[in-house]
């Protein structure tokens, strides 16, 4: 991708503004990482509980987790917590806590923290993000004494320590002061606190914030940060986080070649090849191979979502025959210039599920998932009473033709006009487009035909997560595909602890999706930042000389750990 001058000029003026901002901390001691803020964000905003707040955009930094987690290589880092213990029927959880953890402001952390953290969850519910799984599933959260919480559950509940409460991907629970909290209004509150941001257990405070930028400083001194004082981790050599808007690819390559930044947001693969051939300092999670994929496998696999409620889209046989008119291979050659992976299923192919395909392969087998077929898929249209009409399209008896016209973000430029163009030439009208709302239309019962989208779904364990999201009352259902039979079976996996029973239901849970085919896997998701080793080094990567000891990217909860990870180069 060609850096044009006027665009090298606009990049120079955004990264000025910056240095303005950080001047007082020393490039060389500043982590510069480059993100879509998406129109922008509120400089108020820091609460990830709050309706419209976020976990991202530098809000994670303030919450510490109980347990960090890496999904795709099965690490986990106990962090608040010292361990965690289920009973037998997994109707309980205790944790045991980590001794002299302190806040911000000076007071205790300690098991009351915890439980009241649970328990207004619990009574909020969907009032507030994230809290409805625990209005479900928690009866109590039991203050045991200062260090330990016993969770009580209304039935078993064997997956919600690695589905909930740890550290993966964008997903976990988010530990908040019940001294500050506790007369707060959380679906409002934004923990900006006049500017001196959340009261945070962590080492980072809030320094300056606007609209298109965040910068974050640690603490100064090793006894400011009960993780240093009691010999818990090193004292990070990292001193300034900032993160700052940037808006698209090229952008990115131009600050990421001159040593701006120190990590992109997700970019083309011809973008990474760019950077990587002008910058010897950049590498990716996969390294500088030209035959990697220049990538980390995300929890994030997307897929074709076909919104169930439109007309045609609404008969099975019809999304059926889209799947199989998908030339997955060509696909991946024609977007990824065959440096993406197919995955056939709606989750992620991370080790901790590796159990999980390897028993549904039989049912892979007998339903050809994820196998180009256009006879087939031909054959299911006639069937369902379509014809080609002069034009080529498939339509109905009353001349209306089945249209999967996409919407989606930028993420999808490289797939999304590939997509469309694969259907278009089997007869299904097609088209390609980015509209500025297409987050509020792609959701469940949004104005739209199709669109591609990943699933925030199950990353180790079981797939129960994963196929909760297809169920008829799932907020996350953006297919709005509804099936009673469906339900009931994901229903019971919910409860049940015995993991044998568990493949057993997620057969038949399968087995009903792959008749109804609500959606339409593609591809993994990858991660392809480029990380700048000019002024840092010990990024987590899958190559030569590096460890994988996280899988995530600045947006994501796991990234705090990274930063507590980096080494300086020294270099000015």
């Amino acid at each position: 991708v060609p850096v044009t001058e006027v665009q090298t000029v606009v990049v120079e003026k955004e990264v000025e503004v910056v240095r303005e901002v950080v001047s007082a901390v020393p490039r060389n001691k500043t982590v510069v990482v480059g993100t879509r803020f998406g129109g922008g964000v509120a400089l108020r905003m820091w609460s990830p509980y709050a309706l419209g707040g976020t976990h991202q955009k530098g809000v994670i930094f303030f919450h510490e987790p109980l347990f960090y987690a890496d999904s795709l290589n099965g690490n986990s880092y106990p962090w608040l917590a010292e361990d965690f213990s289920y009973n037998a029927a997994a109707t309980e959880l205790t944790y045991n806590l980590r001794d002299d953890v302190l806040w911000s402001d000076g007071e205790e952390f300690n098991a009351e923290d915890v439980a009241y953290t649970f328990n207004t969850l619990a009574e909020l519910g969907s009032e507030v993000r994230g809290g409805g799984v625990f209005q479900t599933f928690i009866k109590e959260a039991e203050i045991v004494d200062d260090l330990t919480v016993k969770v009580h559950f209304n039935f078993p509940a064997p997956r919600f320590h690695a589905e909930v409460v740890i550290y993966k991907g964008d997903s976990g629970t988010y530990i908040v002061p019940e001294h500050v909290w506790n007369d707060k209004n959380w679906a409002e509150y934004d923990a900006y606190n006049d500017g001196a941001g959340p009261v945070t257990t962590g080492p980072w405070r809030l320094s300056y914030s606007d609209n298109f930028r965040r910068v974050l400083d640690r603490v100064k001194n090793c006894e400011d940060y009960w993780g240093c004082a009691t010999g818990f981790v090193p004292f990070q050599e990292v001193e300034r986080y900032v993160l700052y808007n940037i808006d698209d690819d090229t952008q990115f390559a131009q600050a990421m070649i001159t040593n701006q930044i120190d990590e992109t947001h997700d970019l083309r693969v011809d973008t990474v090849e760019t950077i990587l051939r002008e910058n010897p300092n950049t590498t990716t999670y996969t390294g500088r191979d030209p035959e990697g994929e220049y990538g980390m496998v995300s929890w994030w696999p997307i897929s074709l979502h076909l919104n169930n409620l439109q007309p045609h889209l609404d008969n099975a046989d019809v999304r059926k025959a889209i799947n199989k008119y998908i030339d997955r291979d060509r696909l991946n050659a024609q977007a990824y210039l065959n440096k993406g992976r197919i995955n056939d299923w709606p989750w992620p192919q991370y080790a901790g599920l590796k159990h999980v395909n390897e028993a549904m392969e039989p049912l892979r087998q007998e339903y050809g998932v994820g196998q180009y077929d256009k006879d087939g898929a031909d054959a299911l249209m006639t069937e369902a009473g379509y014809s080609k009409n002069s034009d080529g399209f498939w339509a109905d008896a009353n001349g209306e033709i089945v249209k999967c016209n996409i919407i989606s973000s930028a993420h999808f430029t490289d797939l999304g006009p590939v997509v469309a163009a694969l259907l278009e030439q089997h007869g299904i009208e097609s088209s390609w487009a980015q509209p500025p709302d297409v987050w509020a239309r792609n959701g469940k019962g949004g104005d739209y035909e199709c669109t591609l989208v990943g699933h925030n779904g199950s990353q180790s364990g079981d797939i129960y997560r994963s196929l909760l999201m297809f169920t008829t009352d799932s907020g996350a259902n953006r297919w709005s595909y509804s099936n009673a039979e469906f339900d009931s079976v994901v229903a019971s996996m919910a409860e049940e602890p015995d993991v044998d029973k568990v493949l057993d239901l997620t057969e038949q849970a399968l087995r009903i999706w792959l008749e109804d085919q609500p959606d339409v896997p593609l591809v993994e998701f990858f991660n392809r930042v480029t990380r700048n080793e000019y002024y840092w080094e010990n990024w987590p990567g899958d190559a030569p000389g590096y460890e994988p000891y996280m899988n995530g990217i600045h947006p994501h909860t796991g990234f705090p750990y990274i930063l507590s990870k980096l080494e300086g180069t020294g270099r000015e």
